[in-house]
Formats: C-alpha cells, sequence, structure tokens
C-alpha cells in the first residue's frame, strides 16, 4: 500500500462510483468482500486488489473507467519527485484544514520521519490521549495518515503522513494544489531510523 493510495482512496470511491452504475459497484464490493474479506476503500488503499476485481466485474471497461475516475482526482506532475496536483475539492478543503489545526498539524509532523504507533504519537504530545485519537482518526479516514501493514492488530499499526508537503497557487483564475507524496514506507526501515 502506498501514500498516495491512501492519499486517494476516499475521493476514488466517491468518484468511481459517479463513472459506474450501483449494480456493478455492488458485484465489486460483493466479490472484494468474499475473496479477501475487505471493504471497496480498503481495496482502493490496496490497490492491486480492486483493479483485479474491478477487471472481472467490469470487463475491459474497468481499466478505463479508473484512470477515468484518477483523471477527476488528480493528476501526476513529477513521477521522480512523487507530485501530484490534487483535482478533487473536497480533498484539497481537508489537506488544507487539517494542515491549519493545530493538533492536527502537530500530530502529521510527529508521523513525518518514520512510522508510529498510536501511543508513541500521543506520547510526544502534551494532549488527552483522546484527542489526538480522534484527530488521528479523522486524518486516517481522510488518508492524511497511513498505515505500513493493514494486517497489524491495532495497538502495534504504526502510521505515517502520507504527504511530505503541499503548494498551492492560482492558474487561470483557479486555485490548484500540488502535493509531494511521503514515501517513506517503501525506504529501508534501517535508514529511516538513522
Amino acid at each position: 500500500m502506498t501514500a498516495m493510495e491512501t492519499l486517494l482512496a476516499t475521493s476514488f470511491e466517491r468518484t468511481f462510483s459517479d463513472f459506474v452504475g450501483y449494480d456493478e459497484i455492488t458485484k465489486i464490493k460483493s466479490s472484494l468482500f468474499e475473496q479477501y474479506h475487505i471493504t471497496l476503500l480498503s481495496s482502493i488503499k490496496d490497490f492491486a486488489k480492486f483493479e483485479l476485481i474491478t477487471t472481472q466485474v467490469l470487463g475491459l471497461v474497468g481499466t478505463p473507467l479508473i484512470k477515468k475516475t484518477l483523471d477527476q482526482i488528480c493528476k501526476l506532475e513529477s513521477k521522480s519527485e512523487h507530485i501530484v496536483e490534487i483535482k478533487d475539492e473536497s480533498l484539497k478543503d481537508v489537506i488544507l484544514s487539517s494542515f491549519d489545526d493545530d493538533i492536527k498539524k502537530q500530530i502529521l509532523n510527529i508521523a513525518f520521519d518514520y512510522p508510529l504507533t498510536l501511543w508513541e504519537i500521543v506520547s510526544r504530545t502534551n494532549i488527552e490521549p483522546r484527542v489526538v485519537s480522534e484527530n488521528m482518526a479523522y486524518l486516517i479516514l481522510h488518508g492524511l495518515l497511513a498505515t505500513i501493514d493493514l494486517e497489524d492488530s491495532e495497538h502495534n499499526k504504526k502510521y505515517y503522513t502520507t504527504i511530505d508537503n503541499f503548494s498551492v497557487k492560482m492558474q487561470d483564475d483557479a486555485f490548484c494544489m500540488y502535493v509531494t507524496i511521503n514515501e517513506i514506507a517503501n525506504a529501508d526501515p534501517l535508514k529511516i531510523i538513522s
């Protein structure tokens, strides 16, 4: 699972539903549950499973619909630097409001350099654990925190920030947002710690 898959998952599920009918979505959800015991949102965070099931259910039109959905949400600007233009307005709002909120921003900064458990993040703040947990749940739901292994139990899952940084600018009277995806989960763990 990559940071980009996690960041885009919620927006992807909503936008994909605009292009695919209710019956097809139901078949995809059923197949995902039957074969992998996961939800549609979980499968988008594990994109290979989502792609496989979508192709099985929709046939040859599955891949073009996935591409069309992705084109509505984002645009890869620089593959070498993992820079993505965010097109989805609700995702832009979530990113801006999270980095504008002191508690959420502190959590994102703490989980930036290397993956940490919930309790490791809590221990690095001066904030009540319940408040940290609630804010982490929001960040996880909206894809700003990712976990390395979906199979880990809740007490030992390690979370990291999905975005290294972001920038905004105006182009042709349009508000554009660019994010640099944090790929620390794919790095050598020994290099992350040292």
